[in-house]
């Protein structure tokens, strides 16, 4: 757990450096740099801020890692943590990168977004640990929380954008709407088996699923709030996708597309 740990001390410590210091180590997006790229998302300005942060931080990855230790997936759950909070800084500076605006980027939320989007691969694991013919399930359940997450978020961002914001809100909803189907779609094999089991809803559904499901969805809203400018300042919507995103298809393709194996991998040292 001190590897959890290591992240709300570094975040609370960054905060108490003197605000010129703060705003130099945020990420000018006119004039980045490499240092800038990365310690941008340590960075805090005010207090509701980095409150709202490190408790998004604290719900999803102590959960995320006691559940990963239940599956069996301790390694795998570090190696994205240590992937995440290593390589994605940089990578979510770049893409955000390619729309230069007069603005400073910093916070936590990206770094966040990401581990709420391995969520549904970790919730996936403790189904298949749970149950030695729940590869499908498994399976069905990873892709229904992604696009069930996407849903909300598209579906919550464009109903909430104001006058001024709302350019490609007909693309979020039309984003939304497409996401919702897909749920319904691999809903349906769930729906069904619990109909033909009715009395087997811990079986396929556990407490742990069960409340690991309810947290996502709450955290996806933390996550998206309002869009609203407020003192000159706009939540980057973009960088929380981005973030969602990558901390969903990243594990998604390494584990589940290529196969990689970490037990392999260490054999073979």
């Amino acid at each position: 757990m001190a590897f959890v740990a290591a992240v709300p001390l570094l975040v609370t410590g960054v905060f108490f450096l003197p605000r010129e210091t703060r705003l130099a180590l945020a990420l000018l997006y006119t004039e980045p740099s490499i240092l800038t790229s990365y310690a941008s998302h340590f960075v805090h300005l005010d207090l509701p801020h980095i409150l709202a942060n490190l408790l998004v931080y604290t719900l999803v990855v102590p959960f995320s890692l006691v559940v990963s230790i239940k599956s069996g997936r301790r390694r795998r759950f570090y190696i994205v943590a240590i992937t995440v909070l290593l390589a994605f800084p940089f990578v979510l500076s770049g893409l955000n990168l390619l729309f230069p605006r007069p603005r400073i980027g910093f916070g936590l939320s990206g770094i966040n977004m990401a581990f709420v989007g391995y969520l549904p691969h970790v919730l996936a694991s403790h189904l298949e640990s749970e149950r030695l013919d729940t590869d499908t399930l498994g399976e069905t359940v990873l892709q229904l929380g992604f696009f069930l997450g996407t849903t909300v978020i598209a579906l919550r961002v464009a109903l909430s954008l104001q006058p001024g914001l709302s350019a490609g809100s007909e693309w979020l909803l039309a984003a939304g709407v497409g996401s919702a189907l897909a749920s319904i779609l691999f809903a349906r094999p769930i729906v069904a088996s619990l109909r033909a089991h009715p009395h087997s809803v811990e079986e396929f559904a556990p407490p742990t699923v069960l409340f690991g499901g309810a947290l996502f969805v709450l955290l996806v809203l933390i996550g998206f709030p309002q869009v609203s400018v407020t003192d000159g300042s706009v939540v980057n919507v973009f960088l929380h996708l981005l973030g969602y995103s990558l901390g969903y298809l990243t594990p998604y393709v390494t584990f589940r597309v290529l196969g990689v194996d970490i037990k392999a991998l260490r054999r073979y040292r």
